[in-house]
């Protein structure tokens, strides 16, 4: 049970630009609350009605850093006063539009909306979002802002005024905290000249339109303008992926690496190569470098780091990692961190918990190419666990 793992049973394959590490991490500012007294509160219960007036129309544009539209729906947020209320999503090209007004709330409350919404026809509640302008169109911008929420990118925020009212508010910018974890500035990157990023967004854009003869000769622009760019030599790896090119891809790599060795991103890229190739002590250490830089936003560095611990015999430290990548992973985009956990308890011998992360499996890809296999190996888990059970404790 402790051969190596076999990555093309676990499908280690690449789909749009390569082991997209968007893990969900909500992000994006919400103004403070201003203080209320306990008798100024019980005035508004007891005195305030929310108003309903006539609606208000709003219009806006959400864009990558990249300049292009986000892959998928993207949920605008509402914040006033610390209370968020998703409003609407985004068109397939990035624009949305929404009008506020009871009578126009058509979107059903989810997670993004603050759980004191839930409650709306308590008069607490209803007056703490009056005075939030949640309920009154007329007062929408009182301490309120929009937000974009995308999982693994953060949102820059537009702070609303009286003179946005019936108009588009503008374009909401979202941050790939794959590509840089927030906050974090390099040396290196504030040294890339203007002309040089903008041959670099220009070859992003074409490299996410799937143009790349084209977005190879614009990102070998950006180079030329600034040879030690590392994000353009991520993005050129990631264009030699594309052509199933790997030996060039880790060379750009690298090049990325030694430009800027605190950029986190090319790091997971060449944990990916090394890691197909069953380079067990390469991905472990550049994995290792990969959560040293940066131990929040990659997932999947636990992952590979587990998947290498593993085939070089050290289960525990291939459990720790593996139930690391598993509680980091929150929106479950990963679910082979499942079928790596069964391994290891199998090899383990610990044949119930193996079971059970074969189940969890299955719930959360019930139809997929590997379900009947994982059906037959959860069923031997299952059996193995109860004849462990129907053994007599060993003598001591």
């Amino acid at each position: 049970m402790r051969g190596a793992i076999r990555f093309a049973f676990w499908s280690l394959s690449i789909t749009a630009l390569v082991c997209s590490v968007a893990i969900a991490q909500q992000t994006g500012s919400n103004s403070g609350a201003r203080a209320m007294t306990p008798a100024r509160a019980a005035s508004r219960v007891n005195t305030t009605t929310p108003s309903i007036q006539s609606p208000i129309f709003y219009s806006g544009k959400v864009l990558l850093d990249t300049g292009t539209p986000p892959p998928n729906p993207v949920a605008i947020i509402r914040s006033c006063a610390g209370l968020n209320r998703r409003e609407t999503f985004t068109a397939p090209d990035g624009s949305f539009s929404f009008m506020l007004g009871e009578r126009f709330r058509d979107t059903t409350p989810d997670a993004s909306d603050d759980t004191r919404f839930s409650s709306e026809n308590n008069a607490v509640t209803r007056n703490a979002m009056a005075a939030s302008g949640l309920t009154n169109p007329n007062s929408f911008i009182s301490d309120c802002e929009l937000r974009a929420d995308l999982p693994g990118y953060s949102s820059t925020t537009i702070r609303l005024d009286p003179s946005m009212n019936n108009s588009t508010v503008g374009i909401i910018m979202l941050h790939n905290r794959a590509k840089k974890a927030e906050g974090m500035v390099t040396a290196a990157s504030l040294e890339v000249p203007a002309k040089a990023r903008k041959e670099y967004e220009k070859g992003s854009e074409q490299l996410e339109k799937g143009n790349l003869p084209e977005a190879e000769k614009t990102l070998h622009k950006a180079i030329d303008e600034y040879p030690k760019f590392a994000e353009a030599w991520t993005r050129l790896g990631d264009l030699e992926q594309r052509r199933n090119n790997p030996d060039a891809a880790e060379k750009d790599y690298q090049e990325a690496i030694s430009a800027d060795p605190n950029l986190p991103l090319p790091y997971l890229r060449m944990a990916f190569l090394q890691a197909t190739a069953k380079n067990w002590e390469d991905t472990r250490r550049l994995t290792e470098k990969l959560i040293s830089l940066d131990p929040t936003d990659f997932p999947l560095a636990y992952y590979y780091n587990s998947v290498a611990e593993f085939n070089l015999q050290h289960l525990d430290k291939a459990e720790s990692m593996a139930l690391r990548a598993e509680s980091m992973d929150k929106q479950h985009s990963e679910p082979r961190v499942e079928l790596l956990l069964a391994t290891i308890c199998t090899a383990k011998g610990a044949y119930s918990a193996a079971a059970d992360h074969y189940r969890t499996y299955l719930a959360l890809v019930p139809k997929g190419p590997l379900t009947e296999r994982i059906k037959t190996d959860m069923a031997k888990m299952e059996e193995l666990a109860k004849s462990q059970t129907a053994q007599p404790p060993a003598n001591k």
